[in-house]
C-alpha cells in the first residue's frame, strides 16, 4: 500500500482521500495487545512488592529499588527502540516484526520473574531485578511499536478513539486476570512459593496468546510509508519535546498512570491489613475492573460531544472521588469500599481510554519538515507509563517504610502497628488521589481536537 502523510498526519489514497475505515478484527485483535502490557504491569504491580517482602524476606526499602531499578534501565532503551522501528523496512510494515520479538521472549521472562531458585534476602533481590530488567525490556519491545501502530493505520481522529476503545476494554480484561485471577491463582497452594510459581506460568501463557494475537491479527491493517527521521536519540529528543501537544499531555498521563500504579500496589496490603480479609482483593479488583470495560464506550461518545480533552478531566475527576472514598474504608467499611472502588473503576476508564487517544493524535502530526515522530514519541511515552506505575509502587514502599511496616517470610505472622496501617491506607488511597488531581494542570494546556486536524467534531467511525 502506497501512502502519503497530509498536513496534519493523516494517510491520503492514490486517489487523495481519506484512508477506508478499518476492519472491526483489526479494531479488535489491536485492542487484545493491551492484554500482554497490561498484565505485565498489573501483576508486578499489584503482587511484586509484596512478593519481595512477605515471600522473599526483602526489606520494604530494597524491594521498592527491585522494582524501580527495571523501569529506570527501560527509560534509556525505549526510546531506542522506537527510533529502530522507524527505520525498520518489512513486508510486515515497520512495527510487527518488533511486536512478534516481544511476543516470543516476554512471556518466558515474565514467568521466570515468579519462578526463581529458593532463595531469600539480598540474593533474592538480586535475582528478580536481573530477570524483570529483561523482562521489561522484552515488554518494551512488543509495546513501543503496539503504542504508534493507531497513529499510521488510520487517518480518522474519532476512529483512533475507536481502536483505543477496544484497547481500554482488553487493558480491562487484563486488569482482571491480573488483579483479581492473579491472586486466587497464587493462593491456591499452600506453599506460597510454589503458588508464585504457578501464577507467573498461567499469566505467562495468557501474554503469549495475547501478543501472538496482536502480530497476526493486525496484518489487514495498511501499512503506509513515512519518511523517517535520520537525527540520532538526543536530537530527536529535544525535537519531541517542543511538540507542543505532546510535551503537556506527557506530564498528564505520567501523574495518571503513577496514580493508577501506587493504587493498585496499595490493595492487597489494604484488604490483608486494614480490611483483616485478604480474599477482599479479588473481590475490590472485580469492582473497578468491570466498570472500567463497561464504560469505555461511554468515555468515547462523551469525547465526541465535549472533546477529549475535557472528557479526560472528568474521568480523572472521578477517579479522585473513588480515592477519597477508599480513604474512608475505616468508617464505613466493606460497603464502601465497593462502592468507592465502582468509582475508581469508572474514571481509570476514561484515564485509560483517552491520554491514549490523544497521543494517537499527536504521533499522527508532522512537523515543518513533513516528518513523523512516532516511534521516538511512543517510545518516551511507554518508558514515562512503565516508569510511573514502578513510582508508584515506589511511592507506597516508601509510605511503607516511613509508616515502620515489617516485612515477613513464608509462614510468618506479623501484627502490624496503628502508624504502619495509617501509612498503608493513606499510600494506597490520598496519595493516588492527589496525584490524579495534579494532572488536571497539564492537562489544562492541551489544545490538539478535531478541528485542528480536519476532522469534523462529531464524525464518529464505529
Amino acid at each position: 500500500m502506497t501512502a502519503t502523510a497530509d498536513r496534519f498526519g493523516g494517510t491520503r489514497g492514490a486517489g487523495g482521500g481519506r484512508s477506508a475505515p478499518l476492519p472491526r478484527s483489526v479494531h479488535a485483535w489491536y485492542g487484545s495487545g493491551a492484554v500482554a502490557t497490561g498484565v505485565f504491569n498489573t501483576v508486578p504491580g499489584l503482587l511484586l512488592l509484596i512478593y519481595l517482602t512477605d515471600t522473599l524476606a526483602v526489606s520494604p526499602a530494597l524491594a521498592g529499588l527491585v522494582v524501580f531499578l527495571p523501569k529506570l534501565v527501560d527509560l534509556l532503551v525505549s526510546p531506542y527502540i522506537g527510533i529502530w522501528s522507524d527505520r525498520t523496512r518489512s513486508s510486515w510494515g515497520p512495527r510487527r516484526p518488533w511486536m512478534l520479538a516481544g511476543a516470543l521472549t516476554l512471556p518466558v521472562l515474565f514467568a521466570a520473574v515468579f519462578a526463581g531458585p529458593p532463595l531469600e534476602g539480598d540474593a533474592a533481590a538480586v535475582y528478580v531485578a536481573v530477570v524483570f530488567v529483561a523482562a521489561a525490556l522484552a515488554s518494551s519491545v512488543f509495546q513501543v511499536p503496539h503504542t504508534a501502530m493507531p497513529a499510521e493505520i488510520t487517518s480518522d481522529y474519532h476512529e483512533r478513539s475507536t481502536l483505543n476503545t477496544w484497547r481500554t476494554a482488553f487493558v480491562g480484561l487484563a486488569l482482571m486476570l491480573g488483579g483479581a485471577l492473579a491472586p486466587v491463582l497464587q493462593a491456591v497452594p499452600d506453599d506460597a512459593v510454589a503458588g508464585y510459581r504457578m501464577m507467573g506460568l498461567a499469566m505467562g501463557g495468557v501474554v503469549l496468546v495475547s501478543t501472538l494475537g496482536s502480530v497476526v491479527g493486525t496484518r489487514r491493517a495498511p501499512r503506509p510509508a513515512f519518511p523517517h527521521r535520520t537525527e540520532g536519540l538526543a536530537a530527536q529528543l529535544r525535537t519531541a519535546f517542543t511538540h507542543r501537544h505532546f510535551r503537556v499531555l506527557f506530564p498528564a498521563n505520567l501523574l495518571m498512570a503513577t496514580a493508577s500504579g501506587t493504587m493498585v500496589a496499595g490493595v492487597p496490603y489494604v484488604t490483608a491489613n486494614v480490611m483483616g480479609n485478604p480474599e477482599y482483593t479479588s473481590i475490590l479488583m472485580v469492582c473497578v475492573l468491570v466498570p472500567l470495560m463497561v464504560s469505555a464506550p461511554l468515555w468515547k461518545r462523551l469525547s465526541v460531544r465535549v472533546d477529549k480533552r475535557r472528557a479526560a478531566g472528568y474521568s480523572a475527576s472521578v477517579f479522585v472521588l473513588g480515592a477519597l472514598g477508599l480513604l474512608l474504608i475505616p468508617l464505613w467499611g466493606f460497603p464502601g469500599a465497593v462502592l468507592s472502588s465502582v468509582l475508581v473503576g469508572v474514571g481509570l476508564s476514561g484515564t485509560n481510554l483517552l491520554p491514549w487517544s490523544m497521543l494517537a493524535d499527536c504521533l499522527a502530526t508532522t512537523d515543518a519538515s513533513g516528518q513523523r515522530q512516532s516511534g521516538v514519541l511512543s517510545g518516551v511515552w511507554s518508558s514515562g507509563e512503565a516508569m510511573a506505575q514502578s513510582v508508584g509502587t515506589g511511592l507506597l514502599s516508601l509510605s511503607l517504610a516511613l509508616s515502620g511496616y515489617v516485612e515477613s517470610g513464608p509462614g510468618e505472622a506479623v501484627r502490624q502497628s496503628d502508624e504502619a496501617l495509617r501509612g498503608m491506607l493513606i499510600g494506597s488511597t490520598l496519595v493516588p488521589g492527589v496525584l490524579m488531581l495534579c494532572c488536571l494542570v497539564p492537562l489544562a494546556f492541551y489544545r490538539l481536537t478535531a478541528e485542528d486536524t480536519g476532522e469534523p467534531r462529531h464524525r464518529v467511525r464505529a
